[in-house]
C-alpha cells in the first residue's frame, strides 16, 4: 500500500511540473513574464508607382526584387517633343541680343536727355525739345523693362518645359525593393500603376489585441518580436508606434502597430509572428485571432 501510495505521489508530482513548464520556446497568452499576441510582419509601407503624365513607355529600368534607392529612375515615357521643347526654351532664355538692343537705346537717350537739359538751362533748347528728350527717354527705359520681362518669361517657360519634361520619367519615392512590375516598354499607360515597392526597412508588425488588454500597451512601449520561420532563429526588440482609438465590436479587439529596424533586408515581411509584451497580463487570458 505505501508503495502504491509512493508511486501516485510521484505521478501526480511530475504531472504538476510537467504542466508548469513551458514545453519550448514559444508561450503560451499570458505567462508570467508578459502577454504574447498572434501577429504578421508587414512592410512599412508600399507603393503603387506611376507616372504624373499619360503617354508611350519607352523603358523600365527595373525589375521585380531589384533594389532602389529614393530618387532612382525606375521608368520613362517617350519624350521627344517635351525634350525639343525644353531646348527651344532654353535658348530663349538664354538670348541677350534684346536686353542688350534695348540698353543701347537707354543709354542713348540718358546721354540726349542730359545735354537737352545742359542746353535748356543756358536757354540754348526750347521746352517742346526737352519735353521730348524726357519722354523718349521715359520710352526707352520701359522699353528695357519690358526686354528684361521677356527674359525672364522665358526663364520661366524652360522651367516649365523642364517639369513636363521630369513628369515623364518616373523616380522612386521610397528605398525598397521592387515587388511586382504591371507594365512593359511599348505598353500606353493613362496614370496606372507601372511598378509596385515595398520598403523593408523598418518593418512593421500589425497587431489584434483583446478588448481586455486597452489602456494597458501605450504607444512607445517596447515589445519582442518572435518571427514563425525557421530560418529567423532570433527576436527582434520593436516599439508600438499606433494604438486604435476605436475597439471593433463583433471580434472585441483593437488593433496595435509596431516598428523594428530590419537593416539589409535581413527579414523577409508577409511573415506571422509572436509579439510579447513584458509584465502585461490580460485579465481575461485570450488569446488575439486574425491570422
Amino acid at each position: 500500500m505505501h508503495l502504491i501510495l509512493a508511486t501516485l505521489f510521484l505521478t501526480i508530482f511530475a504531472s504538476l511540473a510537467t504542466a508548469q513548464t513551458p514545453s519550448g520556446t514559444e508561450s503560451t497568452s499570458t505567462e508570467r513574464n508578459g502577454t504574447e499576441l498572434n501577429c504578421r510582419i508587414e512592410p512599412h509601407v508600399t507603393v503603387n508607382v506611376s507616372s504624373a503624365a499619360e503617354g508611350l513607355i519607352s523603358e523600365v529600368l527595373v525589375d521585380k526584387n531589384h533594389r532602389v534607392q529614393q530618387g532612382d529612375v525606375l521608368a520613362r515615357l517617350e519624350a521627344g517633343l517635351e525634350a525639343a521643347t525644353a531646348e527651344l526654351r532654353k535658348v530663349q532664355a538664354e538670348l541677350e541680343s534684346d536686353v542688350d538692343a534695348q540698353q543701347l537705346a537707354f543709354d542713348f537717350s540718358q546721354r540726349a536727355l542730359t545735354r537737352v537739359t545742359n542746353l535748356y538751362e543756358k536757354k540754348a533748347a526750347s521746352f517742346a525739345e526737352l519735353d521730348k528728350a524726357k519722354t523718349e527717354h521715359a520710352l526707352a527705359a520701359q522699353q528695357l523693362q519690358q526686354a528684361n520681362d521677356r527674359k525672364r518669361q522665358a526663364a520661366l517657360e524652360h522651367n516649365r518645359a523642364l517639369a513636363d519634361l521630369q513628369r515623364r520619367t518616373i523616380r522612386s519615392p521610397i528605398d525598397g525593393i521592387v515587388v511586382d512590375r504591371y507594365k512593359q516598354p511599348g505598353e500606353h499607360i493613362d496614370y496606372e500603376p507601372v511598378l509596385q515597392l515595398a520598403q523593408l526597412d523598418p518593418l512593421r508588425v500589425e497587431v489584434f489585441a483583446p478588448a481586455s488588454l486597452y489602456g494597458l500597451i501605450k504607444e512607445g512601449m517596447k515589445a519582442t518580436v518572435t518571427p514563425e520561420l525557421a530560418i529567423a532563429k532570433k527576436s527582434y526588440l520593436a516599439e508600438v508606434v499606433l494604438v486604435d482609438q476605436v475597439i471593433d465590436a463583433p471580434s472585441n479587439t483593437f488593433g496595435i502597430r509596431l516598428s523594428f529596424p530590419n537593416p539589409d533586408y535581413q527579414l523577409p515581411s508577409g511573415l506571422k509572428c509572436r509579439v510579447r509584451f513584458s509584465g502585461i497580463k490580460s485579465p481575461d487570458h485570450l488569446l488575439s485571432g486574425g491570422f
